[in-house]
């Protein structure tokens, strides 16, 4: 086996363990079409946990690089933003990144919110730069979404939505 090889099985059982060592229940290594809320799921090549939701959030901050450019904080446009805050680890070959703007969210009544942003500046969104294999990022998908909506029903994710990838959304139940 060459060195590369050993190098990115290593990372793959790093974040497995990792994961194990924290208590997580992983649904499957292979890809998850369903998962629920408190499982880590597997879509493409990350293995994802959502790992919190804030409801009736009124603000995004912005880094201080952003304001000393002139950003300030986004506020919703649609009443609330609900921000599911999520870790994202590599476990593919190469580099790869899992857009915060890939998602849905469905409420109870069905009715479907594409992700908001992306917000150049916001702290913590994460998920927008390239991984590499081994590596967790911290991050979250944020819905800018009527006040009405109190609890979310799921969550599609899809990392890797490239034209031309197979990597359909994993279903993420709430509720």
């Amino acid at each position: 086996m060459n060195r590369r090889r050993v190098a990115v099985v290593v990372a793959v059982l790093v974040a497995v363990l990792a994961l194990a060592r924290c208590g997580g229940d992983v649904v499957a290594l292979g890809r998850a079409d369903v998962a629920n809320s408190d499982q880590t799921f597997r879509n493409g090549s990350f293995l994802i946990t959502v790992t919190e939701v804030a409801y009736g959030v009124q603000e995004l901050p912005v880094d201080p690089s952003a304001k000393s450019r002139g950003a300030s904080a986004y506020k919703p446009k649609n009443g609330q933003f609900i921000v599911f805050y999520a870790t994202a680890t590599r476990v593919g070959f190469g580099r790869a990144s899992m857009p915060s703007t890939s998602s849905t969210l469905s409420d109870a009544a069905g009715k479907k919110y594409p992700t908001a942003g992306p917000y150049v500046g916001a702290l913590g969104q994460g998920f927008d730069e390239n991984q590499l294999p081994g590596t967790t990022h911290s991050g979250w998908f944020v819905f800018d979404v009527p006040e009405s909506v109190t609890m979310p029903k799921t969550l599609n994710v899809q990392s890797d939505p490239h034209p031309g990838t197979t990597n359909p959304p994993t279903l993420v139940r709430f509720g």
